[in-house]
């Protein structure tokens, strides 16, 4: 069975860890603690359908990165200085932690926007949209931090 959720859910899978953890040494990390725990878990797959299964192991692997995501910021905060705020008054963790919560292609679009400095005509021909679509999209995700925010 492990196998078979392997073969079938690992690509994909591997795409959303990319996204969510930024590179790909961690998220192969992180896939491979996903199927771990997977593997302990073998019990209560089975009696899961293919869709639940499917939507186990995407909790799974954020739940992972989301605790990973703490354990760093507890070391950090015992090892360093206080952790240096961004603009906006976050720490560069909470502004991560804030960020994944967006859905992976509204992250990605926010970060290039206003982090790495793309402009709207930039994101546009990457993503194959126009500039007022991007826009569009940014506008969800800043509604969307703002709603979390107020969380």
């Amino acid at each position: 069975m492990i196998t078979e959720l392997y073969t079938v859910y690992r690509p994909e899978l591997l795409k959303y860890c990319c996204r969510i953890c930024g590179n790909v040494s961690d998220a192969e990390d992180l896939l491979q603690e996903t199927f771990l725990r997977a593997l302990s878990n073998l019990d209560l797959l089975e009696d899961l359908n293919e869709p639940k299964r499917r939507a186990w192991l995407y909790t799974v692997a954020k739940n992972l990165f989301y605790d990973n995501c703490r354990k760093q910021a507890i070391a950090q905060s015992h090892l360093s200085p206080p952790v240096e705020e961004t603009d906006g008054g976050f720490s560069e963790f909470e502004t991560a932690l804030l960020l994944s919560s967006l859905p992976p292609e509204l992250s990605q679009l926010f970060i290039k926007r206003y982090f790495q400095g793309y402009s709207s005509k930039e994101l546009a021909e990457e993503y194959g949209l126009s500039p007022s679509g991007v826009r569009a999209a940014l506008s969800r995700a800043r509604k969307l931090l703002q709603e979390k925010m107020r969380e």
